[in-house]
């Protein structure tokens, strides 16, 4: 059973207990806080440079879609 994961910005090995996932990347905690955000409308973690601002609060791209066709 693996207990280690290479992360997807990175490279370096880390214990899998400090996983955060995006989409179908595994990054550490300290690459997933410089690179990414939360959604503020469905909380789905995202890479900052794929996230998009409306109003003042960060969103995803299907929040996105959704908030601005309304």
């Amino acid at each position: 059973m693996e207990t280690t994961f290479a992360c997807t910005c990175c490279g370096w090995l880390r214990s899998l207990s400090g996983r955060v996932t995006v989409g179908s990347d595994a990054l550490c905690w300290s690459c997933a806080e410089e690179h990414t955000i939360l959604c503020d409308r469905c909380g789905e973690r995202v890479y900052r440079r794929e996230a998009f601002r409306y109003r003042d609060r960060t969103l995803c791209a299907p929040c996105y879609e959704q908030v601005n066709n309304q």
